[in-house]
Parts: C-alpha cells; structure tokens; sequence
C-alpha cells in the first residue's frame, strides 16, 4: 500500500507540473462545457479554436468560468469537485454560487456553498452521532499556486456525550483544477473532560500538527485517480508497576487512501480503499456520491 501511494504521489506530482497554458476549457451558465485552443481575450469575449466547430466566440456573460488545460483535455468533463478530494480540502476555492452535496458510505451528507470567490461554508451530519461545519478561504496566487485554510469544526448530536473535535488549518495547492497536489497542515483540539466533575469539559489544543498529503490526476474522459492521506501523532503514556508515570513517547501515524472518481456532467462518485498506517484492516472500502448544483 505505501509503495503504490508513493507511485501515486509521484504520478500526480509530474502530471500538475506538465500544464500546457494555451488551452482553456470554458464552464458556461447553462452547464455545458466547450474547450480548445485559446485565440483571444477581450473584456466582453473569448474566442477559442474547438477540434469539432471551428472558431468560437462566447461572450464573457455566458461564461461562468475559464480553466487552464492541457490540449487532450480541452473535450473532456471538468472536474466538479476540484476544491477536495474524498473529505479533505484542496486550496482552489469554489466559486460565488458554487453548490455541491456529498453522501459518503450512506452516513456522511455535506453541504458545501461558495459565498464569495474565495470563501466558502460547509456543513454536514454523520448520521446518528455528529455535525460539523466548516468554512474555508482559498486564492490563487500565481497560475498554478493555490493557498487557503479553514476550519473545521463538529460536535455531537447525542445527549450527554459531550462529544467535541475541531482543527485551525492551512492549505497549499500546486497544480491545476485536473492535476494537483495539496499539503494542508493544522492543529486539532478535542473538547475533554477536566477532571473537576462529570459536566465539566474544556477544549484542548493538541501539542503536535497534523497533516493531509492529497493529489488527484484525470487519467481518461471520465476518470480521475485520487489519493488522500492522513497524518498525525498520537501519545502513549508508559507506567510502572506500581502505576507511576515512566516517560510519554509520541509517534506519527496515519490513514492511507488510493481510489479514482468517476465523473459526469454535474455529479460524480468517489470510489476507494482505505488503509491505517499502522495495524488494523489492509483495506476498508470508500464510496461517496456527489452532486453540484
């Protein structure tokens, strides 16, 4: 599993590096889709040379946006979900009036909106133990640079569990809405019990980051490969016999992803396989539904 997340990495590294720069793909208003070969760019319109019709000119009032592309994607789908992988985010934002919802393995439903260019909020219930939410800002900063952060932050629908978790963290994107590469690093925080009674809870910053290493790759028409990867460090307290604190050794571990998405005009289903670092199953099967609106 770590030798073909590796190959993975590798393989989207050298594909958001390639980027050819005169060909864009046009997102229209209406939902469709028209690529080729830029020609020209005027304040009121775009005109690009398509493999099937020729010269196009489309106003920029029909255009909802203008993506960058290598010349064999120019006919292809665009990426719906360009602003995460399975779950974690990417630092390309989504756009003013951007949609989307994701159910993940039946239990997970999120609901992410862009309310500006470069802020967008989520929020989602795993069903029947938690809700979250999550807002997150992103720019550009240069043709293939991506930056961001967000936070995230869920707590429990089930009385008296004083269940709480949270993370602060920031993002960066290299690469393109088809091929890129994204290292978000945060600090999490559990909201635990203080001791002072059964009530009593604060939150609690963990001493040590986390990070997310994710990259997604178009491979054919309708297809992606995406890998999402989860790192973070946990703290094993050792004791004596008589139960007397020894010494704390904390240790890096993680959840390993690989799977593809298989996309449509406006939907999309992310399928996969994940897999802990350390112990546990080989491989637990990923299946999430999305749909952009």
């Amino acid at each position: 599993m770590k030798n073909l997340l590796i190959a993975f990495l590798l393989f989207f590294s050298a594909k958001a590096i390639a980027q050819d720069s005169t060909y864009v793909r046009l997102e229209l208003k209406n939902g469709k889709t028209i690529g080729g070969q830029l020609i020209q760019k005027s304040e009121t319109e775009v005109s690009i040379a398509t493999s099937d019709l020729g010269k196009v000119t489309i106003p920029w009032s029909t255009i909802k946006s203008m993506n960058m592309v290598a010349k064999e994607e120019t006919d292809r789908l665009a990426n719906p979900q360009p602003s995460r992988y399975f779950f974690a985010p990417s630092a390309i934002p989504l756009k003013k009036g951007d949609k989307y919802y994701q159910n993940a393995l039946f239990l997970l439903n999120s609901f992410q909106a862009g309310i500006t260019d470069h802020f967008s909020l989520g929020a989602g219930i795993l069903v029947p133990f938690a809700i979250y939410i999550t807002p997150k800002i992103g720019y550009q900063l240069s043709k293939n640079v991506h930056a961001g952060g967000g936070i995230l932050f869920a707590t429990s629908l089930i009385s008296g569990l004083n269940f709480g978790v949270g993370t602060v963290y920031g993002s960066f994107t290299y690469g393109s809405k088809e091929h890129n590469m994204t290292l978000n690093a945060g600090l999490g925080a559990v909201n635990e019990n203080s001791g002072l009674g059964p009530s009593s809870y604060n939150w609690k910053f963990a001493n040590t980051p986390m990070f997310t290493i994710s990259g997604m790759t178009r491979i054919s028409k309708k297809v992606m490969l995406i890998s999402e990867n989860w790192i973070f460090s946990n703290t094993t307290n050792n004791y004596d016999a008589n139960n007397q604190l020894l010494n704390s050794t904390t240790a890096y571990n993680g959840i390993l992803s690989v799977g593809a998405r298989i996309i449509g005009e406006r939907s999309a289903f992310d399928v996969g396989f994940l897999s802990p670092s350390v112990g546990g199953p080989s491989a637990i099967p990923y299946i999430a539904y999305n749909i952009k609106f």
